[in-house]
């Protein structure tokens, strides 16, 4: 949960300045007419919790293709799953990059997160757990 905890602040802190300096159109004409903080408010809870569940899941993954000589903390413990982790993240990113073209450096830099604290972080953290 330490590295769902932390990919959900990133992408929640960012979500939340997006929103503030660069809102949608939609976004804005409705914030005039209803309580749109409420929304905003309760999605960036749910993608907090989102994160968080898909860390665990992310570690059992990790857990299940970890290779029993990997018991030293290392830059990719599992090969296989960091392959795997990076082509669903690009099978993700390619459309998001095509549905929102005015935010690709945004998308392209919460992509490298995503692999940076679940392909690398992650990793580390379920040897660390198993060591200890």
């Amino acid at each position: 949960m330490i590295a769902g905890a932390l990919m959900g602040m990133v992408f929640v802190t960012h979500m939340a300045l997006l929103l503030v300096f660069r809102p949608p159109n939609a976004l804005r004409e409705k914030a005039a007419e209803s309580k749109v903080s409420n929304l905003i408010t309760y999605a960036g809870l749910v993608a907090f919790l989102a994160w968080n569940i898909l860390a665990i899941g992310l570690a059992l993954a990790i857990h299940a293709t970890l290779p029993s000589t990997a018991l030293s903390i290392s830059f990719a413990p599992s090969p296989v799953y960091l392959f795997v982790l990076a082509f669903i993240t690009m099978l993700m990113l390619i459309p998001a990059l095509i549905l929102l073209r005015d935010s690709k450096r945004h998308l392209v830099g919460e992509a490298m997160v995503l692999i940076g604290v679940y392909g690398f972080l992650l990793p580390n953290l379920v040897i660390a757990i198993q060591n200890s």
